[in-house]
């Protein structure tokens, strides 16, 4: 069966399914004062509202830098993109100083003129990976006013017939590596810093993952229809959302995963994480808690976010194994303003989750015709969920400031309780210290009552190409699984 044909067929069966909804919401838009109290949550938890429109408008991605600050990637244009950088209206904002309540106080737009920009990376306080039409560009502030003034080909050029299946998810592990996805329909044939040879060519879903510096970017699976989030969990697993595939996948190395009809590799696919749909063909966001500033119930699940629903969902992994499965979902939030579109979700340092809120009357891409006259190109929320339980307020771990740490205080955050902290801290640790960072390393890797510092201090190692036989045969029988 062609191609063209399965996606109509599969578009069909959405917009069937899609008929019991309403494509496009039947109110008018609220204030975000009036749409907070249109969130239901489980007891004891509470929903604060960190920055809207004029500030933010159609948020698109989230990432936190070494100081706690969020860097947004907001979109005016989408779904068409402007016709050169100069008439581009999208950007980037950097939020900071959080109060008691989740409001920010402080405000920069660190770049302009950006054209749908989504996936994005801060790197530190002036330099910052993004994907804009058509390139994946590290942008940098020359001259220390918090504003980036020269921009340069980090990737690419990526496919762009999909304006909704371009890059996203930016997140950089413990093994240096900043992992993707790449979106819908696109065919991209990629090369370093744009030109010379290509380097990966991909067609339509797959997960891959660069450096930061430009100099290497590869495979890491193939398939899915239109990934959209990507997270890890402490083990090191990758998870993805996806539209049209499943809703929740753990994404295996160089495994092959269904996606309209395109072929495995002669092995079969890889092994499903769910069959079940979440209710919806909007998915979009996945983020893996672990922290301890949410109660036990809630800690080691995947939150998801649904767009067509207007929810997140919590998927509780049940392991057979080195297997996970997610067999049942059950609703985190929900909204009845059905504006609410959840589309990416990440932990917060302080142990909060963080929303984005594209907030529009449609609910999609192809359930409306693109040039659908209400569709809105200024509304958008950051929102963050805390837990209050019986308090008047939330108790929130403060975010050390990574930028101004010394060696030590990096090697003691990589046994931190929230994952976040201690991701950040590893890659700090290793980008700053290279020389100090093996000799602590190597201590820190020996430290009997913090398995999570010994894992990550690993990794600091074996990046500092610092890693003995001994050390390794040593901690090879490690008690812990981590």
């Amino acid at each position: 069966m062609p191609l063209f044909t399965i996606i109509l067929g599969v578009l069909w069966l959405s917009a069937s399914w899609l008929s019991a909804q309403q494509l496009v919401a039947p109110t008018d838009p609220l204030t975000p004062r009036e749409q907070q109290q249109k969130f239901h949550l489980p007891p004891g938890f509470e929903i604060q509202l960190v920055a809207s429109e004029p500030d933010v408008n159609k948020p698109m991605n989230l990432k936190f830098d070494a100081r706690g600050r969020l860097w947004v990637s907001h979109s005016r244009e989408y779904p068409f993109p402007a016709k050169s950088d100069d008439e581009a209206r999208d950007a980037i904002t950097i939020f900071s100083e959080l109060d008691a309540n989740g409001r920010a106080q402080k405000v920069q737009r660190f770049a302009e003129h950006l054209n749908i920009p989504i996936g994005i990376l801060p790197l530190d306080d002036a330099n910052c990976l993004a994907w804009s039409i058509p390139n994946i560009y590290h942008l940098r502030d020359a001259n220390g006013d918090g504003v980036a003034d020269e921009k340069a080909i980090a990737y690419g050029p990526f496919g762009v017939i999909d304006t909704h299946g371009n890059q996203n998810g930016f997140t950089r592990w413990l093994d240096g590596w900043v992992y993707a996805n790449h979106g819908f329909n696109n065919h991209s044939q990629v090369k370093l810093g744009g030109e010379g040879e290509v380097v990966l060519e991909m067609q339509s879903g797959n997960t891959y993952r660069f450096r930061a510096d430009g100099s290497r970017i590869e495979q890491v699976a193939w398939g899915q229809v239109n990934p959209f989030g990507l997270c890890f969990d402490p083990l090191g697993n990758l998870f993805t959302a996806d539209c049209h595939s499943r809703p929740v996948t753990m994404v295996l190395r160089e495994g092959y995963y269904q996606s309209f009809g395109k072929p495995h590799d002669g092995l079969g696919y890889a092994p499903e994480t769910t069959t079940i749909d979440h209710g919806g063909t909007g998915i979009a966001g996945v983020v893996y808690y672990d922290a301890d500033q949410f109660p036990p119930p809630f800690r080691d699940v995947l939150f998801v976010g649904n767009v067509i629903t207007n929810r997140i969902h919590c998927d509780r992994l049940t392991w057979t194994g080195s297997s996970p499965r997610v067999d049942r979902v059950e609703d985190f939030l929900t909204c009845d303003d059905p504006w609410f579109r959840p589309v990416d979700i990440q932990l917060g340092p302080d142990g909060a989750l963080y929303v984005l809120d594209f907030y529009n009357k449609i609910i999609g891409h192809y359930e409306v015709p693109l040039t659908h006259p209400e569709r809105d190109r200024e509304r958008g929320r950051v929102w963050r969920i805390v837990y209050r339980g019986e308090r008047e307020t939330a108790q929130l771990t403060a975010m050390p400031d990574l930028r101004a740490a010394n060696a030590q205080t990096l090697v003691d955050l990589l046994g931190h309780v929230n994952l976040t902290v201690r991701l950040l801290a590893t890659n700090a640790l290793v980008d700053r210290f290279p020389q100090q960072a093996a000799a602590l390393a190597t201590v820190a890797a020996s430290d009997s009552t913090n398995a999570a510092r010994r894992a990550h201090a690993l990794w600091v190692l074996f990046r500092t190409q610092s890693l003995t036989e001994v050390l390794a045969r040593k901690l090879a029988g490690d008690s812990d699984r981590l």
